[in-house]
């Protein structure tokens, strides 16, 4: 989330006579998610929309964003990181470095367990190192110098190199799997 046009994009659009026929169902829809997310947070709808309101006033008058989600959440009683979430599922846009709604989050599941085999780890670790390669800077064969990338191998007990190869062959296997090749941006440092 970003700002406050991501706040504002968090609120809900309102069903009105006044929108054509098929804004009507696109409204319906949003309000019922809407619906949905105050009934997970155990709050009315009303508190939902002042919470939102009050978290658009901030941020437009000049409060960092930090702060104002803090103050949101702090309202609803829950944690940031939960506040972080409910804005994101309302805008209906995934955050940065967030998967697309509708799609499986991070990594296939196949090249997590492609991974944990080739590594000899478990699943939820080959997870974790996935998410681990997001903060790696570097890419292709300067990748096993990087700081991160290196704690990453040294923290599964292996090299750099090895690694580095381990990551390329899981790529190499599922793109066999899914009838292409690998591309560019896949998370291997190749």
């Amino acid at each position: 989330m970003t700002g406050a046009a991501a706040a504002s994009a968090a609120a809900p659009a309102a069903p009105s006579s006044a929108q054509p026929d098929h804004k009507k169902d696109d409204g319906k829809k949003n309000d019922e998610q809407f619906a949905k997310v105050a009934a997970s947070l155990h709050v009315t709808v009303k508190q939902l929309t002042t919470a939102l309101d009050n978290l658009k006033h901030a941020l437009v008058n000049g409060t960092d964003k930090t702060t104002a989600i803090a103050a949101f959440a702090k309202q609803l009683g829950i944690t940031v990181a939960r506040a972080e979430k409910v804005l994101e599922a309302l805008s209906g846009k995934p955050g940065p470095g967030k998967p697309v709604p509708g799609k499986e989050a991070g990594v296939p599941a196949e090249v997590v367990k492609l991974l944990a085999a080739e590594l000899k780890i478990s699943e939820d670790r080959a997870r974790q190192v996935f998410k681990d390669l997001d903060k790696v800077g570097g890419k292709g064969d300067d990748v096993t110098k990087d700081p991160v990338f290196i704690a990453i191998a040294k923290g599964l007990g292996t090299t750099p190199q090895r690694l580095l190869d381990g990551l390329r062959k899981v790529k190499e296997e599922f793109a066999k799997k899914e009838g292409g090749k690998p591309k560019d941006g896949a998370p291997s440092g190749k």
